[in-house]
């Protein structure tokens, strides 16, 4: 993997300082990351890692739900960590970030009980999806969990419509096993059992939706 094969957040880097106005002006983000927190069933000194984090507003409300986790954020972007870094200190949170290169994530096997990601892997050319959700399968403990919210294919032809909105920005190519409903067959051939969808949210750029899958 290498950092070119990463979508920056809105796709172009100037445009990384209005991500979160961006996100929270035209989709249920609240909605949809409570939601995968509430179904990733935090508990207490659970170590989890928020893949992608982004400007930590998932990382953050993970924290606030269940402060006594130990979680960490990691993405590719350091722009958008420095973001994410303002946040935390601001609610004065124990949060680890750390930033990787595209490659190896930089923590041994079995290190996590909890993996959760919010709208990062239809950025990731299909490639990339198979190599980062490897690693990402390395890094989960034993009877550990994978919670994904991000586009899936609709039964609704409306939503499938709406949602090539989102990849004339993103790019088609990356979005494609999003478009496809390959992502549950994605999990599975990184190792994971039993990737299901547990939740769908119907949103202006087509159908979001919530995967879940355990390794053991």
């Amino acid at each position: 993997m290498s950092e070119a094969k990463f979508v920056s957040a809105l796709r172009f880097k100037w445009l990384t300082p209005l991500y979160d106005f961006f996100v929270g002006a035209t989709m249920p983000e609240v909605s949809i990351k409570q939601s995968l927190i509430n179904i990733a069933y935090l508990t207490d000194g659970a170590a989890v890692l928020d893949f992608g984090c982004g400007t930590a507003t998932l990382t953050i409300m993970a924290k606030e739900h269940r402060p006594a986790i130990n979680i960490t954020g990691i993405d590719i972007d350091k722009t958008i960590l420095n973001k994410a870094e303002e946040k935390i200190i601001q609610k004065g949170l124990d949060i680890k970030l750390t930033d990787y290169n595209g490659e190896r994530l930089p923590f041994e096997d079995n290190s996590f009980d909890r993996i959760i990601s919010c709208l990062v892997f239809h950025h990731l050319e299909t490639p990339v999806k198979q190599k980062v959700l490897a690693e990402i399968f390395r890094v989960t403990k034993n009877n550990g969990q994978l919670f994904i919210a991000d586009f899936g294919r609709s039964e609704s032809w409306y939503q499938r419509l709406l949602f090539n909105m989102i990849r004339g920005l993103d790019g088609f190519k990356p979005t494609s096993a999003n478009a496809k409903g390959l992502i549950p067959s994605l999990i599975a051939g990184a190792g994971f059992i039993n990737p299901v969808i547990k939740k769908k949210f119907k949103t202006v750029f087509g159908e979001v939706q919530i995967f879940k899958a355990i390794k053991q």
